[in-house]
């Protein structure tokens, strides 16, 4: 991590030198040599491989002096930037302070350039130390033994006995017993304590396996392989004599066949000669490399006997390397399996009291289904008084009983695989700490954060949000991450992280100063971190803390909705000045604080409040921001500066509600070169100007929403979004009016819009860069022949009033559609058919319809060939579904959301391919939250 810190404060003052060299004048030369200085501090913190000892104490050191040099560097920009916006006058009354200003920065800089070289010097000296002070052998032979016993203790915590896996070892074990006769190696893929080792044991010690293959064999690889151990341990399996050959080795006579003195290559062929004859199963447990298995899987031969390798391992990567067949995810256990596993390590096979069936399970629940944490917590709870009083005592503190053995849980399980990550992707992983626990983490705003906190540094020439996206997903491949939501296009919209591994991310960053969780409960304790979330009410901080922030680059609001005074705000934040990102929420203040104006170092800013309406021009002060993510619970679009080209690094401006420019455009060319995203804009005149003027030449999504007085305007505008050619998500709304039953058959695109859905629909052809677009309030439009841009591969239109077959014609003969959602709308009179016919949607993998009027579905022969999952929901008039659609080779769900008494009766007695899984769900439509009543599951996988 502090490699880390400094190779941030170096790119950060190399962007300050280059972007705003006026605010370093005066100490240009200092903040240049200060740069040297850490780039000296970057190599020797390269060569630097331990964390312990002297090494640690260095890299604290580094760590600190580098923050330092960032407060010293920031603060004075800060005043400088104050001091430029200061009248004639005000810098004239301030000039003995600025040049006061300047002394005691440079003094400062000075004096941390000092500090850097005797940091340096000392560990010159202790390096040089150290070379005539070599470990002794016995203390590395000590060391070794330490390494052993800490792998077999981890072994042997994770083969016990753990229930479930009833499935996972069924399915396992047929792709072993299946499929052709060349070797094939498989695996099983998932984080630390969730039992792959248990699995792949149950699997390996099955009756039907041990009867099928001739020969097993095990091997334990670990994170620090050694091929020679491994060769020699398969051979030990394999050996006929090896039993007897250990006695007759005990005894004192020498084997006949002593291996301690063969080579490598000498043992590789004594293992590949143990194997060629036999169908074997060789199980490679808990594979950490892929040069591992690149350095052994030359001894397993493929002799056409149908033999098999079983991998297992916590990377993704890793699996799909060693293992080319798709991996086998292990999931964690449900809430009947824990406390099953629970009770049998308590209370072994006596009968428990009842009154404490409550407690235990309470207790198991904290433990998220990962079987680690169970039988730990079990063992913990085994050797204690089986009682009420307790038990009690452990009862909402089970993840701190859990983490204090850490010989157990956190040293060889979670943090073994934290010590793994290579050092990129360290602050990512621990970022995930700042949320509360259990929270469901949002994707997009978290990759937007780690991008402003400068953790992707190394791009080359690649979009930073892409290569932030590529971090998450190799957390996921480490199973450091898990999938809570993905999208319909397969991208992950939500993920969550083990408690056990939040409560890692927590201890690790209070000790590398990444950043301090604070609750009610620690309120009054220092911040020493640079990084604050804060989970306790907004108010009650406020009140309460005394803290110092003048160190905090971060900071996050996490807890309860409550309202915030404006006065309470400025107080708050008085002390954030220096803070890169700001997350505020949810609250229920009117406005945005007024002094943030003087966050001139902001990145991020995200304000979730009921009542924005209004972002003042004071925004445009803030010429660092990267992201603005403003979540508003009022009715009304959001009143934003219409001068956003003075954010000339903004990237990001993602709303909750439409965004209306406000204030004069005329006369200004200025383009608005690094903005990528614009959730929603009101089309009016200053809208309008901007994007005719091209305003917005690299933006990649938009959402346009027509407003009544420039409705007209839309397929002129189109044609000059044409010239953004890296846009590839359009969202339009239409104009509409929200009538009675009775007006809503007059409803069209035409007189609602001003605008002939012919004119609509050409301007938007020669979009060639577009792939995701949505149409919202589209009425009439599927009622009319269609084309669309040539690259779309999802297309979302919603309050449908008609589709006819025209329009669905149309809309199958799109080749590169693979995602479509038809929406309806909910006070429509008439129904109609869809009729899809044959050879229509050659592509298409999704299909959702929701609140349509559809009478009858027809699927032509060889319609939808490649549909992979369908939605329905709402359709009530559909009384059944095509006959067609169970033959569909490469389907697999099919979600019915209140079907039709029609539907539900024929479907219950459907002969259906026993690889489509079938779900029927009825819900309470007259709940403001939908609740499921009725639930039921057909799914043979």
């Amino acid at each position: 991590m502090a490699e880390s810190v400094v190779t941030f404060v170096f790119d950060h003052l190399a962007q300050l030198a280059a972007r705003e060299a006026n605010l370093l004048y005066g100490v240009e030369d200092r903040v240049q040599s200060l740069q040297y200085e850490l780039q000296m501090m970057k190599e020797l913190l390269s060569s630097t491989k331990s964390k312990k000892g002297m090494e640690h104490t260095v890299l604290n050191q580094i760590r600190d002096v580098s923050h330092l040099a960032e407060d010293v560097i920031d603060t004075f920009v800060a005043k400088v930037a104050i001091y430029k916006r200061r009248s004639i006058l005000g810098r004239m009354l301030r000039g003995f302070g600025q040049a006061r200003l300047l002394r005691d920065v440079a003094e400062k800089i000075d004096k941390i350039k000092n500090t850097l070289n005797e940091i340096r010097d000392n560990k010159d000296k202790y390096d040089a130390f150290k070379e005539n002070n070599n470990r002794s052998a016995a203390e590395e032979e000590e060391e070794e033994k330490r390494a052993q016993s800490v792998q077999k203790l981890r072994r042997n915590v994770e083969e016990e006995d753990v229930v479930g896996f009833v499935q996972d070892s069924k399915d396992v074990i047929n792709r072993l017993l299946e499929g052709s006769l060349n070797r094939k190696a498989l695996s099983i893929i998932g984080m630390g304590g969730l039992g792959k080792t248990t699995l792949a044991r149950k699997v390996y010690n099955n009756t039907q396996v041990k009867k099928h293959f001739t020969c097993r064999a095990w091997v334990y690889v670990s994170n620090e392989c050694r091929v020679r151990e491994i060769l020699l341990g398969l051979h030990k399996h394999l050996m006929p004599d090896f039993e007897q050959q250990s006695r007759s080795s005990k005894k004192g006579k020498k084997s006949s066949r002593d291996n301690s003195s063969l080579s490598e290559e000498e043992l590789k062929i004594l293992v590949r000669n143990d194997l060629e004859g036999e169908r074997y199963l060789v199980v490679v447990d808990d594979l950490w490399k892929r040069q591992d298995w690149d350095a052994v899987q030359d001894v397993f031969p493929d002799n056409h006997r149908g033999s098999r390798i079983l991998i297992t391992s916590r990377l993704k990567e890793v699996a799909l390397h060693a293992a080319h067949d798709v991996p086998h995810y292990l999931r964690f256990l449900n809430e009947e399996e824990s406390w099953e596993l629970f009770r049998r390590k308590v209370f072994r096979a006596e009968d428990y009291p009842s009154d404490l069936e409550a407690m235990g399970k309470q207790m198991v629940q904290s433990c998220r289904g990962l079987p680690l944490s169970i039988i730990v917590l079990a063992g913990l709870l085994a050797n204690k008084e089986k009682s009420f009083r307790e038990w009690s005592k452990v009862v909402g503190h089970v993840n701190w009983y859990l983490t204090q053995d850490e010989t157990q849980v956190k040293d060889i399980v979670l943090k073994l695989s934290y010590d793994d990550l290579p050092r990129r992707l360290k602050p990512c992983f621990l970022y995930l700490g700042i949320y509360p626990e259990d929270m469901e983490i949002p994707v997009r705003p978290l990759l937007q954060k780690w991008v402003a906190e400068g953790f992707i540094q190394d791009t080359r020439n690649r979009d930073s949000d892409d290569v932030a996206e590529d971090y998450l997903y190799e957390l996921m491949d480490r199973s450091l991450v898990q999938v809570a939501e993905v999208k319909t296009n397969g991208g992950v919209k939500v993920c969550h992280v083990h408690d056990l591994l939040r409560d890692l991310c927590i201890s690790e960053s209070k000790e590398e100063k990444v950043f301090e969780v604070c609750t009610d409960n620690n309120i009054l304790i220092p911040v020493n971190s640079r990084r604050l979330s804060i989970h306790s009410n907004i108010s009650h901080y406020i009140s309460s803390s005394n803290n110092d922030h003048s160190c905090i680059r971060s900071l996050f609001f996490f807890g309860p909705r409550c309202y915030v005074h404006e006065k309470e705000w400025k107080c708050l934040l008085e002390g954030f000045k220096l803070v890169r990102v700001l997350e505020v929420g949810p609250t229920k203040c009117e406005k945005t604080p007024s002094n943030l104006r003087e966050f001139i170092h902001l990145r991020y800013l995200r304000i979730d409040s009921c009542f924005v309406e209004f972002i003042p021009s004071s925004i445009l002060n803030l010429w660092n921001l990267q992201t603005i993510d403003i979540v508003s619970g009022s009715y009304s679009p959001i009143s934003f500066p219409v001068q956003m080209w003075k954010l000339k690094y903004l990237r990001h401006l993602n709303t909750s509600k439409p965004i209306k420019l406000r204030g004069n455009c005329s006369g200004s060319d200025e383009k608005i070169w690094n903005l990528q995203t614009i959730s929603a804009i009101l089309l009016n005149r200053q809208a309008t100007t901007l994007i005719k003027k091209g305003a917005f030449p690299n933006l990649k999504r938009i959402g346009l929403k027509v407003d009544s007085a420039y409705k007209a305007e839309l397929p002129k505008l189109l044609q000059s979004l044409q010239q953004s050619s890296h846009l590839n998500k359009l969202v339009i709304s239409l104009q509409h009016r929200y009538t009675g039953v009775e007006e809503c058959a007059n409803e069209s695109v035409e007189t609602c819009n001003g605008c002939k859905p012919q004119e609509l629909l050409q301007s938007l052809e020669q979009f060639n860069s577009l792939t995701v677009l949505k149409i919202e309030n589209v009425l009439d439009l599927l009622t009319y022949a269609l084309t669309f841009p040539p690259n779309v591969t999802e297309l979302t239109f919603s309050r449908i009033k008609c589709i006819t077959y025209v329009g669905m014609k149309c809309l199958g003969n799109h080749t590169k559609l693979k995602i479509l959602r038809l929406l309806g709308d909910v006070i429509s009179v008439d129904s109609f058919d869809l009729n899809c016919i044959a050879g229509s949607f050659p592509q298409l993998e999704v299909f959702d319809m929701e609140h349509l009027r559809v009478g009858k579905w027809k699927l032509g022969n060889g319609a939808m060939p490649r549909l992979q999952r369908l939605v329905i929901y709402y359709c009530d008039w559909l009384d059944d579904l095509p006959n067609q659609l169970w033959s569909l080779s490469h389907l697999r769900k099919v979600h019915i959301i209140n079907p039709s008494e029609q539907i539900t009766h024929r479907l219950r007695n459907l002969e259906i391919n026993n690889e489509i899984q079938l779900v029927l769900c009825v819900e309470d439509y007259n709940e403001k939250v939908s609740k499921t009543l009725k639930h039921w599951e057909r799914s043979i996988i």
